[in-house]
């Protein structure tokens, strides 16, 4: 029974639940941020090239690193932002943590705290084993772990001012408005409000609000007007569009500006007014001829509703607006294939292949590939991105068994026996 509740101390205190990001693949939403990203990255010292950003469907007000040059922002952030401001603020906040390898050095001094936790955990077990006290084992543990939280939480909130003056000087350097940093702290200090006395590991590991407006407050006195920005009125609209009932879309975004009418096209398309969401999005492609994104939105409206020639009319035109993105390319394939006929599996094989080039890591791609090479009567090659397709999905042993049949008949002079090969040889 000790041993058990020793066991079970110890999971508690070293065991977090992992939770899946729901994440949102979106051409538009991620081309903006990496708009943002980029600049901030140049003015910190980093790689614009290497920046990479991952949407987060999550209605919290957050943004977070974790190793390497990816910055993940939620959802609620975008939305909930007044301005653009307040989302550079956040951006270039965790761009410092990237700057200043705090995500390595967190580690480490998370490592020291675990190692606190351990000892007095080890040492409570003992002290119950040795005295038969149980409760007397438990005070003993449960002090280690108040040490060892506080030891981390202090290492955290020293790294967050320090990350929030970086922020400072590159949201100053790039010309924003530190009214961001305003409307995020108001927005903080009304959930901190609402989570007083709950254990919530933001406000555990960063400083309470009114303690970073004076710690910046030098930077607040003067605050030039909120930066006007008609992409992140864009990507903010589509959010709410998609994300948000349709009643408060549509109460939201009432006016006339493109935001509010692209917001209301995809309010009116979730309330199966489908007429009155094309009508919208043809005034909207007539206005702004050269915006992709209005035309991609009508294509996947169309595809979406059945009607999948014109999809494909519409699709070839956005993907050729932007050749560069795979994600665009992913859905005009995707149309093709729908659509039949040789001439469209060859364009669908063909553009995947080349979207696969940019971003080989989209199971769905490989996919498509597979059923476009089927089509063309390419077995060995259709096979290839099957077995690609298991893999990707982590289902290594299905891979292996689709690549092996495939090998038998494949020519051993070309590339793809060769890549065969190497899913057979994967460890």
């Amino acid at each position: 029974m000790k041993k058990a509740l020793l066991a079970l101390v110890l999971l508690m205190l070293f065991s977090a639940p992992a939770r899946a990001l729901n994440i949102i693949r979106d051409t538009e939403i991620e081309t903006t941020l990496l708009s943002y990203i980029r600049p901030i990255f140049k003015a910190a010292g980093l790689n614009p090239d290497s920046a990479k950003v991952v949407v987060v469907n999550d209605s919290a007000i957050n943004a977070f690193v974790a190793g390497g040059q990816t910055i993940f922002v939620h959802t609620g952030l975008i939305l909930k932002a007044r301005a653009v401001d307040d989302l550079v603020f956040v951006l270039a906040h965790e761009t410092g943590h990237i700057a200043g390898g705090h995500v390595t050095r967190g580690i480490e001094q998370y490592k020291t705290a675990q190692t606190t936790a351990l000892i007095s955990a080890v040492m409570g077990g003992l002290l119950a084993v040795a005295s038969g006290s149980p409760d007397a084992g438990i005070a003993v543990m449960m002090g280690g772990t108040s040490s060892a939280e506080g030891l981390f939480t202090a290492y955290r909130q020293t790294e967050e001012s320090a990350t929030d003056r970086t922020a400072v000087d590159i949201v100053g350097r790039l010309g924003y408005s530190m009214a961001g940093f305003t409307n995020i702290m108001d927005t903080l200090a009304r959930q901190e409000r609402l989570n007083q006395g709950a254990n919530d590991a933001y406000f555990r590991t960063h400083p309470m609000t009114q303690a970073r407006r004076n710690d910046l407050a030098r930077f607040l006195a003067e605050v030039r007007p909120e930066t006007p920005d008609a992409a992140f009125d864009l990507v903010k609209a589509k959010l709410s569009g998609f994300l948000d009932k349709p009643a408060q879309t549509l109460a939201a975004y009432r006016g006339t500006t493109a935001a509010d009418k692209y917001a209301q096209s995809i309010a009116l398309y979730r309330s199966h007014k489908i007429a009155d969401s094309l009508k919208i999005l043809d005034d909207l492609i007539a206005a702004y001829p050269d915006n992709p994104y209005f035309v991609e939105l009508k294509a996947q409206f169309l595809f979406e509703t059945g009607r999948i020639p014109e999809a494909v009319s519409i699709y070839a035109r956005t993907a050729a607006m932007r050749p560069d993105a795979p994600l665009i390319a992913l859905t005009y394939a995707h149309a093709l294939l729908e659509a039949g006929g040789e001439s469209n599996a060859r364009t669908a094989a063909d553009v995947l292949t080349r979207a696969g080039i940019r971003e080989p890591d989209i199971p769905l791609l490989w996919k498509l590939l597979s059923t476009a090479y089927y089509r063309l009567g390419k077995q060995a090659e259709s096979q290839y991105a099957l077995a690609e397709y298991h893999h990707l999905n982590g289902q290594d042993k299905e891979a292996k068994r689709v690549a092996k049949k495939a090998i038998e008949t494949a020519d051993k002079k070309s590339a793809v026996y060769q890549k065969l090969q190497d899913i057979i040889d994967m460890k």
